[in-house]
């Protein structure tokens, strides 16, 4: 039977449709995937841009932040990705995000600000400044004590509406009996650092400020960075919402899993929880980190910090090989500081920062004059690769550093 007019076209219709479709499937998988990553970049750091996009790549990431400092002027910062899983808003730049622990290098600053400026000593005692913290075996605790996790008050039992109250906090801190003599070990102060540490500020703050607002006054603002404890409301709607890798829900328990949640809640991010729960963006985070050792913008901004203070600050109070109580690993802190140089020795022996629960970090390499920073809203476990995210990224600026 001969093949009609009619059926001879829709055949050929239906070879071309297949063909031009073959062709634009071609061309798309050919093309690179935006990924949304837009941002700055000075000549010579262009290398950053296809390892940040490696995360998205790989699917590490859903939304994410870089960003670097290099002899106090922004090197880059990048955005990429998405806010959240709708997928129908990139993450900037301008995005805000929660970044858990990596908070506690603000606070380890502002304790340090307050010590340059005559108001706090490392080495007094607590009671000093804070008369009733001085009770069940409490008495002989230092500032120091504090400042590198051996008070011995690694862990607090109160519900998670507790946290939301300052008030309440220090209370229950007050009432405490440490799990160590203070001063004789150290253990990782998750949350109870932030309370701590705050507390000595706000005592000796001749205005009487709270902590977050202390912050946005003397440091924020002065330097122009957005680093928040205790965020506006007003800001809310930049807040970029985390969410758990499916292997990081794989192996933490429920009750973690919903003490993650609580912290997309408004209130959370209100609330000044400043061992946890500070909200910033990559290049704020960079930039608190170079101001604490450099002038930025050409000596526009005078730095935080002057030297004697930083060296104090940043060095380790944590006696070699010590191991720490609660996470069981041999750590250094400073006065709030991690040290990083076992873990970067390629930046220097004296890095210091902090990292977050998830993956966030914020450090500064003083004798690199760099900083660095990366913030992101799906969250990862630890890992036995050290920082998969950075590693590579951190290894090529190691090496354009150090030509």
């Amino acid at each position: 039977m001969k093949m009609s007019f009619i059926q001879s076209n829709r055949m050929m219709y239906s070879i071309a449709f297949v063909w031009c479709l073959f062709i634009f499937l071609i061309v798309v998988r050919s093309e690179p995937v935006d990924y949304n990553i837009r941002g700055t970049i000075k000549p010579g750091w262009e290398f950053v841009r296809n390892l940040f996009r490696e995360n998205f790549v790989k699917d590490r990431d859903l939304g994410a932040s870089v960003a670097a400092y290099h002899q106090g002027s922004l090197a880059f910062e990048l955005g990429g990705g998405w806010f959240d899983q709708s997928r129908t808003k990139p993450y900037d730049v301008e995005t805000l995000q929660l970044v858990f622990s990596t908070s506690k290098g603000l606070v380890a600053a502002a304790v340090a600000l307050a010590v340059q400026r005559g108001l706090l000593d490392y080495s007094a005692l607590v009671t000093r400044y804070w008369p009733e913290y001085g009770r069940n075996g409490k008495e002989n605790t230092t500032v120091a004590d504090i400042m590198s996790h051996r008070a011995g008050l690694p862990n607090i039992s109160t519900p998670f509406e507790q946290f939301l109250n300052w008030t309440a906090m220090i209370h229950t801190l007050e009432q405490m009996t440490p799990l160590w003599s203070p001063g004789s070990a150290h253990g990782y102060h998750a949350f109870t650092y932030g309370w701590l540490a705050g507390e000595l500020i706000r005592r000796v703050d001749p205005k009487k400020r709270s902590l977050g607002q202390l912050i946005r006054e003397e440091m924020s603002d002065p330097i122009n960075f957005e680093f928040f404890i205790g965020l506006p409301i007003n800001q809310e709607y930049r807040v970029s919402p985390l969410e758990l890798s499916e292997n990081i829900k794989q192996n933490i328990t429920e009750s973690n899993i919903e003490l993650v949640a609580s912290f997309n809640d408004p209130r959370t991010h209100r609330a000044e929880i400043p061992g946890a729960n500070g909200i910033a963006t990559a290049s704020s985070i960079a930039r608190l980190y170079s101001a604490l050792n450099t002038d930025l913008d050409g000596g526009k901004f005078k730095r935080l910090l002057n030297e004697d203070i930083l060296k104090l600050a940043t060095r380790s109070n944590t006696p070699e090989g010590e191991i720490d109580q609660v996470m069981q690993l041999k750590v250094s802190f400073g006065m709030g500081f991690l040290l990083f140089h076992d873990i970067f020795p390629e930046f220097g022996p004296d890095t210091f920062g902090h990292d977050g629960f998830g993956g966030s970090i914020g450090f500064c390499a003083p004798t690199k004059n760099f900083s660095f920073a990366y913030v992101m809203n799906r969250l990862e476990g630890a890992s036995t690769d050290g920082y998969p995210r950075i590693a590579p990224m951190l290894k090529k600026i190691a090496e354009f550093l150090n030509r």
